[in-house]
């Protein structure tokens, strides 16, 4: 998945050996599935398909192109997993794109590729019906967390914290007996005072950010965030956004949504939906709540 894992599990007498190899096979059969730097993973092989092709896909590709789905419905296309031809033409996997950007017919053209309805599941088959190329990066690195917190529990741990890239799953409680606590630091600070603690348990939480992968050019920063609805890098005042759900799979989706969402409007969406709540940092280092977030906090 192009990053590092951590798993902290407060336990005694487990088989460490048989945890960690575990593991290691659960990140990589997601790895072979959704990782675009695989040549033949699946999803890979799904993106070479001519138009009109299926593909046949395991239960964790079903599962992750159908919660896709729904949030895509949900955000009203800001969450989209058909960004991929937005992705290469602007150059955040190849970087002979950086000293340059793209010119608006480009734009419009690789717009034209984007939409998951060009995309339709029958019977463990993925079918394309137009020419539309898949990237999981905003959703596969939830499911791996919520997959291994599953494994943990089926194997009777129950007070771990599993995180990947960022991502967290946090489940009963630390060594000290208390809630996880994780500190979600101001970027445009660079001092421990501007760090926020939350605490959790039995929660996840992820955070989409706009301030660490960018390109300049021409005295302008371009974020690697790109908006499947305009074709172009968001340009907004949020700076980033951290989402605590339930599952690490809903809080990764909807930290990348509410990025590219006007703050109003994701806050107006996080409100809605059961124990999910979201925290903004903005460019002015301001910060902003959904309702129920700050019961989080220490």
């Amino acid at each position: 998945m192009g990053t590092t894992y951590s798993i902290k599990l407060v336990e005694e007498n487990i088989d460490s050996i048989y945890i960690h190899n575990s593991i290691d096979n659960i990140l990589e059969d997601i790895n072979t599935q959704m990782s675009t730097y695989i040549d033949n993973s699946c999803i890979s092989n799904f993106n070479d398909l001519e138009i009109g092709d299926s593909l046949n896909i395991k239960s964790d590709f079903t599962d992750v192109f159908n919660k896709a789905h729904y949030y895509n419905s949900l955000t009203n296309g800001s969450f989209e997993v058909t960004i991929k031809p937005l992705i290469d033409l602007w150059g955040f996997e190849n970087a002979n794109y950086r000293t340059n950007i793209p010119d608006s017919s480009s734009i419009k053209s690789a717009l034209i590729s984007i939409g998951i309805n060009n995309i339709k599941l029958r019977d463990d088959y993925l079918y394309k019906i137009d020419s539309v190329s898949l990237d999981f990066s905003a959703i596969a690195k939830g499911y791996a967390v919520d997959n291994i917190a599953t494994f943990l529990k089926e194997n009777l741990i129950y007070n771990f914290m599993v995180e990947i890239g960022g991502e967290l799953s946090l489940s009963g409680y630390n060594s000290e007996n208390k809630k996880w606590s994780i500190g979600v630091q101001n970027p445009s600070l660079n001092n421990i005072s501007s760090t926020l603690n939350l605490m959790l348990t039995n929660k996840a939480i992820a955070t989409s950010g706009n301030y660490r992968n960018f390109f300049t050019h021409e005295g302008i920063s371009y974020s690697h965030i790109i908006s499947p609805i305009t074709g172009y890098p968001i340009d907004n005042n949020i700076l980033s956004v951290t989402v605590i759900s339930d599952q690490c799979i809903d809080a990764d989706a909807l930290a990348t949504s509410l990025i590219v969402m006007s703050i109003k409007d994701g806050i107006n969406l996080i409100d809605k939906i059961e124990g999910t709540e979201a925290f903004y940092i903005t460019k002015e280092s301001e910060n902003l709540y959904s309702k129920g977030f700050k019961n989080f906090v220490r």
